[in-house]
């Protein structure tokens, strides 16, 4: 019963990671390209929409490079999108609070 459960964990963070990430590559891209280094862009519908279309790309392609490989090596890869993920979101958090 519990090798199911997590089983099921370490599936749902298969495509947990790559979604976190994808948000906060677009939210960062976002900020320093459509708001001018603010985050004015939220105000307008237009921009959401262009931004789940980015969101749903960088998604799709980190599940397509990620997925085969964790049948390899799933340890290294999920240390990586979490470190990947914790430098992102310090960047972001740097250029929020130094502009």
């Amino acid at each position: 019963m519990e090798a199911q459960f997590l089983n099921s964990k370490s599936e749902a963070t298969k495509f947990v990671i790559p979604l976190l990430t994808s948000i906060v590559i677009t939210l960062f891209l976002f900020y320093i390209d459509e708001g001018f280094y603010n985050f004015n862009w939220m105000l307008n519908i237009g921009n959401w929409i262009v931004f789940l279309v980015y969101v749903s790309v960088i998604y799709g392609v980190q599940l397509l490079l990620i997925l085969p490989l964790f049948r390899f090596a799933p340890e290294i890869i999920l240390f990586a999108s979490k470190f990947f993920l914790i430098i992102l979101f310090v960047l972001f958090l740097t250029f929020i609070i130094f502009t």
